[in-house]
């Protein structure tokens, strides 16, 4: 009782501060992951952000990073255009995986500067984040801006 007392106090907090800053709590107290992900989307303020709730798909990508092929060398342009820009996830405590990975247009990039790598993303990864971002609480636009990504990426394939 007293966790749910502070788990609606602290709804309570961030609804005043302002919608779409922090997406969602986690589930449940248990539920909860040591994985962050941010939803690139706005510029000049905040991203949302949640707990990843399936972390199947990391022990997946790990194994994976190893013997994909790199998808291309240079990050697209495209990669840097406003609105809706992917995910990063941020995590640096399970060993064998980068402290952050960014996952956009069926692509996984780890590492920095020349030290970045960019393989197809083989795991479904993506899906899957797209499929929690629906399940935050997020303003409309932005969840209208997911769904509209989702849709042209389904085209595309």
């Amino acid at each position: 009782m007293k966790a749910m007392k502070l788990v609606f106090g602290i709804a309570t907090a961030l609804s005043l501060i302002g919608p779409g800053l922090v997406s969602t709590l986690p589930a449940a107290e248990g539920d909860a992951t040591n994985v962050t992900v941010e939803m690139l989307i706005f510029s000049g303020r905040p991203n949302p952000t949640w707990q990843l709730q399936d972390t199947n798909r990391l022990g997946t990508l790990k194994a994976k990073l190893k013997e994909t092929p790199e998808a291309f060398k240079t990050e697209p342009a495209e990669w840097s255009r406003v609105g809706f820009q992917g995910f990063i996830i941020r995590d640096g405590r399970t060993p064998g995986l980068p402290s952050e990975i960014r996952i956009y247009q069926g692509v996984v990039k780890t590492g920095h500067g020349k030290a970045a790598k960019y393989v197809k993303d083989s795991t479904g990864l993506e899906q899957s984040l797209i499929d929690e971002a629906k399940k935050q609480r997020l303003e409309q636009p932005v969840k209208d801006a997911i769904t509209k990504y989702e849709s042209a990426r389904k085209a595309a394939q």
